[in-house]
Order: structure tokens, then sequence, then C-alpha cells
């Protein structure tokens, strides 16, 4: 396998595109970055907005941020009424999202939503399918079925704890890690260079601004060469790392305002889900018994998972 990367990041900046997707109701806004296998989908809502899935092929991710709007959520014949700073994890099939107040929500669905990946603004970029990334397997079902499976934040956050706290979180076919918001800055000689053999990694921030620095290993080509990139990005904005390139977070200012960072995969990381205890919820979801077939692969400098990628 090469160690070069097979594509550029992609950046999304909402403040500067038109939403990919609005609502018939003429109430949201819906802004569309997709990698190889998800898509990570940000809306704007007004109180009433209805978000409807149909018959969606597989569980989604549903975040509303600690600014975020308060939801109603149905699906499976279950309803439940979200808060902000809270996840819920949707079961495959119809379901319906609608706003009780005004604010944002996250949606992460995975590949086999492909009327959502066809409408992200970076459609082109996966053109050739990813074919450097790994096979997108569903791990085994939920215990108990599948459900609405909510989870509101706050109790998983010490506000007297470390300045980074992750919160992890899977279902059957991704993973994200919702870190505990900041209001101090990354220590910038603490910083965790690394990079993934073959899975991307989309880090979507809604506060703060954030330098998502990449490093493009080099071929025999220099006209291939990628300059380092070093790019400060407002919120909210995601990007969507490559497979192979080498990258680290910091969020960037003065201390006090807050950031946030939320890092998504698809499919789950075994390396992340086999440490006990590190993800939040794997009483619920048990993990694959061919947990060698089924290892997520990292590289490059040795992952602390207590650091932010």
């Amino acid at each position: 396998m090469s160690d070069l990367a097979c594509r550029l990041a992609s950046r999304s900046i909402f403040s500067e595109q038109e939403p990919q997707a609005r609502g018939e109701d003429g109430l949201s806004g819906t802004w569309i970055t997709r990698g190889g296998n998800f898509a990570v989908c940000v809306s704007e809502v007004q109180p009433g907005a209805v978000l409807v899935r149909q018959d969606n092929p597989e569980e989604y991710m549903l975040i509303a941020p600690p600014q975020g709007a308060a939801l109603t959520i149905e699906a499976g014949g279950q309803v439940i009424e979200a808060q902000p700073d809270s996840l819920t994890i949707v079961p495959p099939g119809p379901s319906r999202v609608t706003a009780r107040t005004a604010g944002r929500l996250v949606r992460i669905f995975s590949r086999a939503a492909d009327d959502i990946l066809a409408l992200a603004i970076n459609g082109e970029v996966y053109a050739d399918g990813a074919p450097e990334l790994a096979p997108v397997d569903l791990w085994p079902e939920p215990n108990g079925g599948f459900k609405l499976r909510h989870y509101p934040l706050a109790q998983y956050f010490d506000p007297q704890g470390e300045r980074i706290q992750p919160r992890c979180f899977r279902s059957t076919n991704m993973m994200v890690n919702l870190f505990g918001h900041f209001h101090t800055r990354r220590d910038t000689q603490s910083l965790s260079p690394h990079w993934h053999d073959d899975f991307e990694q989309a880090s979507l921030c809604l506060d703060g601004t954030w330098i998502h620095h990449l490093r493009y290993n080099w071929g025999a080509d220099l006209g291939n060469w990628v300059p380092d990139d070093h790019t400060a990005l407002p919120t909210p904005s995601v990007i969507v790392i490559p497979a192979r390139v080498i990258h680290t977070s910091r969020d960037v200012g003065s201390d006090g305002p807050e950031s946030s960072l939320y890092d998504i995969f698809c499919p789950p990381r075994m390396d992340f889900a086999a440490k006990p205890g590190f993800v939040l919820n794997e009483d619920d979801y048990p993990l694959p018994t061919d947990r060698g077939e089924q290892q997520t692969k990292t590289g490059g400098t040795l992952l602390n998972w207590q650091k932010p990628g």
C-alpha cells in the first residue's frame, strides 16, 4: 500500500456557501459535506421545521449541540423530546425530526444514504468511489434491537476535569467523539500528529477558530507535492481529512471563548472500541467477534486517544 494520500482534504465553511438543501416548509437550510463513507449534514432550523427520512437504510446520528435546537424525534414507534447538548442514534427506517426551538442540529449519515451523499458540495472529490478506504462492514446489531437511543451529554462532562474530555459513542456503522467544549487553547507543545492508513476523519467545529494542520507525504514526482497546510478555519465548518494525511488540530485565539470539536469516523474504529470504557455506550453495541478481520488500522505516530485528532 502506498503511503501517499489519494485526494486533498475537503473543507466546508458554511458562511461562504448557500445550503445544499432547504426544507419544503422553508424553515430549514442544510449544509452537506461528504467523505468516502459518510455525509455530515448541519442544519439551521426555525421552530416547526421538519426533517424527514422516509426509509433510511441504516442508523444515523443526530447531535443537538449545547446552543442548538430542542427537538422532537420520532422513529420506530418511539418519540423522544431531545434537549440541546445531546446525541441520539436513530434506527433504520422512517424517522421525523421536528424543531421545537430555533437553532442548529447535526445529522451524520453513512454512505448507504446515497440520496444525501449525492447532494454534498464536494461530491466530485469522491467520483472514484474512494478505493483506498477499508470496506464498510456493519458491526453487530445493538443489544435489544434497533431503537431510538438517546444520550444527554452533560452527564459525561466534568467542569473541573481535564481540558480534553473525549466522549466517544458508536453505532453499527459509525463512531463520533464529542469532545467537551474547550475554553482554554491547546498547548502547542502537546500536539498529536498522526495519520490513518485506510480511513478518513471528519472534524466538525461549530464554535471558535481552528487550525487543522495537514502534511501530505512526498512521492517521487516533485510536481505532485502538496505544501503543508496551516489554514485557520472559522466556524461553523467541517474538514474531511483523507487517509494517509498527517494531521493534528488546535483551536487558536485567546482563552475564554468556547470552541468545539466533534470527530467522525465511518465505520467505527476498532482501536477506540476495544479500549474498555472508552466508548460510552459500549454496553448497547457488541463488538464484532472477528476482531482481527475488523481491526481498523492506525499508522504513523502512536495515537494518544486522550488528545483530539
